[in-house]
């Protein structure tokens, strides 16, 4: 391969005619060579790049007005399966065969550009699909710290006006009080559609030497609920540190309330239990 070819394309991944004119001659070259692909008009990455190298490719050609958003982005940020038909915000440019265009100008500083490719940030995703997903998303960028509350605030306030918003606005404050998980967000719902209060999520609790972040804390009443997802024990350390942290509660005297997934589909058990804990913490 030409070497100047070689090294931009090691450098960005995708070379473009319109930033490398002279090299027009040679890429189409080797596009026949079948060395190379021209996935869009002007733009040319390594043949067999696979999705990445897709997206790639349509950032490139959209320039830097454009982003890949919605369900694409999350692609990016979480590794879930890429949609059929990529997502890309542009104030100007028009849907063209498996890339539907927002004609949408996202704000710059929701826009970051990772291995090449231009895409919105995690926050901003994240708050753009919970019109659709119930905020699962949202759980899972704040679980992996991939965006804060402050964040899910701005992302919204900039989503302002769009289609959805409504949806967003609830969804996010929802999840303010900082889920780690989508069974979190149901568990949290749940307390505050009871009007129960005076309670934390996921916060860092000292205990001796160790440091423990309960799903939900009741600190007054030292209380605290575990939730036991559908994966949970998936390997004998997660296991061992579960026990472990369970007694940790105990010798310090905390209540420990257990759920799982179907507790979640009987929001008057849950309540029960934990009202009758707090009941006998007061007593």
């Amino acid at each position: 391969m030409n070497s100047t070819v070689a090294a931009l394309l090691t450098e960005h991944g995708v070379i473009t005619v319109s930033h490398h004119p002279g090299l027009s001659r040679t890429l189409h070259r080797l596009v026949a060579s079948g060395l190379l692909a021209r996935p869009l008009p002007g733009v040319f990455i390594p043949a067999g790049s696979g999705v990445e190298g897709w997206l790639r490719a349509v950032t490139a050609w959209a320039g830097r007005e454009g982003a890949l958003h919605g369900a694409t982005a999350v692609h990016l940020w979480l590794g879930e399966p890429a949609p059929a038909v990529t997502q890309l915000a542009h104030p100007t440019l028009r849907t063209r065969g498996r890339i539907a265009v927002w004609r949408h100008a996202v704000e710059r500083e929701f826009v970051v550009t990772r291995a090449g490719i231009r895409t919105v940030t995690a926050a901003y995703a994240a708050v753009e699909v919970a019109a659709v997903d119930d905020g699962r998303v949202i759980t899972e960028v704040l679980r992996q710290r991939l965006a804060t509350t402050e964040q899910l605030r701005e992302a919204l306030s900039a989503l302002a006006g769009t289609s959805g918003q409504a949806v967003r606005r609830r969804v996010v404050e929802s999840c303010l009080a900082n889920p780690w998980s989508y069974a979190e967000l149901r568990l949290h719902n749940i307390l505050r559609h009871a009007g129960i209060t005076g309670w934390v999520a996921n916060v860092p609790l000292r205990l001796g030497r160790v440091v423990l972040h309960p799903d939900v804390l009741f600190r007054a009443e030292r209380i605290v609920i575990e939730f036991d997802g559908r994966a949970y024990h998936s390997s004998q350390e997660e296991f061992t540190d579960d026990r472990e942290a369970q007694n940790v509660y105990i010798t310090h005297g905390y209540v420990v309330i257990r759920l799982v997934w179907h507790h979640l589909d009987d929001p008057a058990y849950v309540l029960r239990v934990l009202r009758r804990a707090l009941a006998l913490r007061a007593a």
